[in-house]
């Protein structure tokens, strides 16, 4: 693994910055994936609907929480056991918590929200790309997003949105 390793990272830095490539371990040894991400003048066509993107998420996020620790057993306490749904703009959303992520569903709708129960303006890029999805709201996020993680990543850091 570590050739293939060093193969990976020679390899980024021969390729374009919308190139991903890295190595992971296969049945007949390690293999190599290169990917062509969404491109730099891609990302700057779509960053004012990331930002609305991020700018809504984080809004739904704090809101789900803020509903969630009113309705634990100890309001105010995130660590409380939490209710089983909260009520967030007239509909019901199911709440699965786990360990520092609390999972908000929307059976009406079939939103998702994914937040940090600890700080919820924390935008990890998974849980975006997936509220994003699942919203409808989204579009030219989503279909700037041909591969997903990584494509958001790097629509994240080419608009310079910090995320974790």
């Amino acid at each position: 693994m570590p050739a293939a390793t060093a193969t990976a990272q020679a390899l980024r830095v021969a390729l374009q910055p919308d190139m991903a490539v890295f190595a992971s371990a296969g049945r007949q040894g390690p293999i190599l994936t290169v990917l062509r991400l969404v491109s730099d003048s891609e990302a700057a066509t779509v960053r004012p609907a990331l930002e609305n993107l991020v700018a809504e998420f984080r809004r739904v996020a704090a809101a789900l929480i803020e509903q969630m620790e009113a309705g634990s057993s100890s309001v105010g306490d995130v660590d409380a056991d939490p209710p089983e749904s909260v009520r967030y703009h007239g509909a019901t959303w199911y709440l699965y918590a786990h360990g520092e992520h609390c999972q908000f569903d929307n059976p009406a709708s079939g939103e998702v929200v994914e937040a940090n129960i600890y700080a919820p303006d924390l935008v990890d890029p998974y849980f975006l790309l997936q509220y994003a999805k699942t919203s409808g709201r989204h579009g030219a996020v989503v279909d700037a997003c041909a591969e997903g993680f990584h494509d958001m990543c790097r629509l994240l850091d080419h608009a310079g949105i910090a995320y974790g």
